[in-house]
């Protein structure tokens, strides 16, 4: 592969996550939309694609973005010489950020339905809550989404050599998606949304972008999934250890619920920092390369966000709020700095 086209893969991989970084740093959830009774019309209108963009809640897209990005350098990376397909690799990605947004929408419906979402609590876009969307505008749109990445995920099946391989993964994925809150699983409700989340935007979608250039299995992208894994459950986790007092009324089961406050903010302490143990242990025992450590630089952050959560008494309600998002942060510079890592190797290759 010739230096003009290394250094175009290089763009795609660090330039979207460099992006969501700056929209994530500039995103505050706290700020009003001002609404007429009819959204799309009025001085203070939000345009229907905002109003979309909303409801797929974007602040999210990290967990989405960063794995399908490892997955096509880390087969770049194990297996030089590879017929690399850019094409391929950008369509892995969208079809990862669409098969997320819809989840997202098909969790809104279920949520709202069930009462998890209701007016006083801080999950969702809400704007189901405040009655701006309708429940079956969210589930439509999120059937819409998981159809169009069903048939992403059908068309590289078709184009990848051994595809068949990637079928069980996209079933596992849409699986997880639509029953982590839809019955008869409801895994979120079940304290279950913390290991789907991990298969899901961890070894899944880490190793269905590897096989997408690859074309064969390793277990070395689920394993240099793991940090990625961690820190994706750490979003998660973080939200339900601040709706422990909404979702309890509910009489749903979360971790943070079964466990108590006390022992979910240890649990969050031990996901954050387990991403940067398990990256040295990988890099030190395993054969992650060591420009991967760079994912250290990120550490401050995650510091500050876990010393938010120690001292959540201290912390006012409506920062607190923001826990899930500035977990999003950790994740994106963590996942960001370890892209840069791998394409340092690639460079060097």
């Amino acid at each position: 592969m010739g230096t003009h086209e290394k250094t175009i893969i290089i763009i795609l991989s660090c330039f979207p996550p460099f992006v969501m970084a700056v929209f994530l740093n500039r995103l505050d959830r706290r700020d009003a939309f001002h609404y007429t009774s009819n959204p799309f019309r009025g001085g203070a209108v939000m345009s229907k694609i905002g109003l979309w963009w909303r409801a797929a809640r974007p602040f999210s897209f990290t967990v989405s973005l960063i794995p399908p990005i490892l997955g096509g350098l880390i087969a770049l990376v194990e297996n030089p010489g590879i017929q690399f397909s850019l094409f391929h690799y950008i369509l892995a990605g969208i079809g990862c950020m669409t098969a997320h947004a819809g989840a997202n929408l098909v969790s809104d419906y279920y949520d709202f339905k069930t009462r998890v979402d209701r007016q006083g609590t801080f999950g969702s876009s809400g704007l189901l809550v405040a009655g701006i969307m309708s429940p079956e505008q969210v589930l439509r749109g999120g059937c819409i989404a998981l159809g169009i990445a069903g048939v992403i995920g059908a068309y590289l099946v078709w184009v990848t050599p051994g595809g068949t391989f990637l079928i069980g993964l996209i079933l596992l994925g849409g699986l997880l998606g639509i029953f982590y809150t839809a019955k008869p699983f409801e895994f979120k409700y079940h304290a279950l949304g913390d290991l789907a989340v991990f298969i899901s935007f961890g070894p899944a979608m880490v190793l269905g972008a590897y096989f997408v250039q690859a074309h064969h299995f390793s277990w070395k992208p689920i394993l240099y999934s793991i940090p990625v894994g961690l820190l994706v459950d750490a979003v998660l986790h973080s939200n339900n250890l601040r709706d422990i007092a909404n979702d309890s009324v509910v009489n749903i089961k979360t971790v943070p619920i079964l466990i108590g406050e006390k022992w979910a903010k240890t649990m969050y302490q031990a996901l954050v920092f387990g991403a940067y143990l398990s990256t040295l242990l990988l890099v030190g025992f395993g054969s992650l390369t060591a420009f991967a450590l760079l994912a250290f630089l990120s550490l401050p952050l995650a510091v500050r966000v876990v010393n938010m959560v120690r001292h959540k008494e201290r912390v006012p309600p409506d920062q607190f709020a923001l826990v899930d998002a500035a977990t999003a942060q950790v994740h994106l510079s963590f996942g960001l700095l370890m892209v840069v890592g791998l394409a340092l190797r690639y460079l060097l290759t």
